[in-house]
């Protein structure tokens, strides 16, 4: 069920690290990126530039986010003034898949650009019945497709086997306008030849 789109000036639909998706002026569509695991200094990059250019609400809903002081050094990298550009940025950690939905409909209310990482890890969890794992998660794509029409929404998926990735994902992929799927190992150096920003 995956879909892709043709990327502007690139030779294939499906092109690794041709970051484009790190722009936040995208309003009106809901990209979705399905991430390696462990492109964690390339999802760092990714935060720094959108706090760069102005306010960013990031939920981070899986286990792993940038540490205060790995983003503060990379926000550095491009300007001292790294507390005014991280004070850009609205932090959200949802720990349930019902908070999660909560903070989508907050978001809502906002005007912000939304970031979200590793999006469907909180669905996974085996403690929830399935049944409201799956109708959370349509409450979510509903708001999240929502949220698109007015911000830029970036959704990051961790790319994955399982039952429970192949039954979620083609929920998420059916309202994205774009799926990105990333092929390389997380080279940073690779990443930033793109098309960045």
């Amino acid at each position: 069920m995956d879909t892709y789109f043709a990327l502007p000036n690139a030779p294939q639909a499906i092109t690794s690290y041709t970051a484009h998706w790190l722009k936040r002026q995208w309003l009106g569509q809901l990209l979705l990126v399905k991430t390696l695991d462990q492109q964690h200094e390339a999802i760092t990059e990714l935060i720094t530039q959108w706090v760069l250019r102005g306010p960013v609400y990031l939920i981070a809903a899986g286990e792993w986010m940038p540490q205060h002081d790995e983003l503060r050094y990379s926000v550095y990298k491009h300007t001292v003034a790294f507390n005014e550009a991280l004070d850009q940025l609205i932090l959200s950690r949802p720990f349930t898949c019902l908070q999660l939905l909560d903070l989508l409909m907050e978001a809502n209310q906002q005007s912000n650009p939304v970031l979200i990482l590793d999006f469907l890890h909180l669905f996974y969890n085996p403690d929830v019945d399935l049944s409201l794992r799956q109708s959370t998660l349509e409450q979510c794509c509903q708001y999240l497709k929502r949220l698109s029409l007015s911000n830029a929404v970036a959704v990051l998926v961790p790319d994955m086997v399982g039952e429970e990735y192949r039954r979620f994902f083609p929920l998420v992929a059916s309202i994205a306008d774009e799926i990105i799927e990333q092929k390389n190992p997380s080279s940073v150096e690779a990443f930033q030849q793109g098309v960045l920003f």
